[in-house]
């Protein structure tokens, strides 16, 4: 198993694909490496070098209990993995909290961005359109000690009822995936919600991001609700908003996949403009 020594911590990652522009997926709150459905890799991978790994204090990746973690601090490690996977620059997808670390990527480290993906995240600060109470009150509710009805209580937050219905077997068998991987420590999980609520405020500074940027939404997110993507749209200069009608928070699935696909698309218009006007 791969593992990095990032900053103080030994972070667990791995490399997916045979050829291609490097690809970094940084997944979002509570989650791992296996938060990311086989599909979406698989579809990546058939045209990139994907990097996918454990954020700083989940799955196999060390989980330090001195606070605080900060944004700024996640994004370091995720740049100081591409370092000690030897990859000088790489496209960035960050989803979620993912998303809000992609930011940091690009705004503190923007010579090592390519494309940027921001989907189902959040600027962050005053400006954020706030998640409903009755949505957090699951999100942040205290583990029951029953993982896996803990997370079949939370599907509602991250997929939409006719999702949960028409693909309830793909859901179980992504269940037993992340019950087969490390549970995440409840302190771990405080950490990381604290590095967004008290170091994650970017709205200011969108406006110097340099890299092309493509950010994606379903319109039935209550975890993050749309307005977000759309500030962050808004801000990013020339960045191109995807909206998806009946999806929520995990709107790759929810599309069906589809969303990949835009994302492709979009990366190879990223290689194809940099490559007309020479820059590297």
């Amino acid at each position: 198993m791969p593992f990095a020594q990032v900053n103080d911590i030994k972070m667990y990652y791995e490399v997916h694909g045979a050829g291609g522009s490097p690809v970094m997926l940084i997944m979002g709150l509570g989650a791992g490496k296996s938060g990311w459905p086989p599909e979406v890799v698989q579809k990546l991978a058939a045209r990139h070098r994907v990097i996918l790994f454990d954020n700083r204090g989940v799955g196999q990746t060390g989980a330090p209990a001195e606070p605080p973690y900060t944004m700024p601090q996640l994004a370091a490690d995720a740049v100081d993995l591409l370092d000690a996977s030897g990859f000088a620059k790489a496209h960035i997808f960050g989803m979620s909290m993912g998303g809000m670390i992609a930011q940091h990527i690009a705004l503190d480290f923007p010579e090592r961005v390519w494309g940027l993906v921001l989907g189902c995240t959040t600027p962050g600060g005053k400006h954020v359109e706030r998640t409903p109470p009755d949505v957090l009150d699951i999100l942040i509710k205290p583990p029951s000690g029953n993982r896996a009805a803990d997370i079949r209580a939370a599907w509602p937050i991250f997929h939409t009822p006719a999702v949960i219905e028409a693909q309830r077997d793909a859901l179980e068998a992504e269940l037993a995936r992340e019950l087969a991987y490390p549970e995440q420590p409840r302190y771990a999980f405080e950490l990381q919600m604290g590095a967004i609520v008290k170091t994650h405020n970017t709205f200011e500074r969108l406006p110097a991001i340099t890299a092309p940027t493509l950010v994606q939404v379903g319109l039935d997110d209550r975890l993050i609700p749309p307005g977000n993507a759309r500030m962050l749209a808004a801000q990013i200069p020339r960045a191109r908003l995807l909206e998806y009608p009946a999806a929520a928070h995990s709107y790759l699935r929810d599309t069906g996949f589809k969303a990949v696909d835009d994302i492709l698309d979009f990366l190879a218009g990223v290689e194809a403009d940099t490559a007309m006007t020479g820059a590297n």
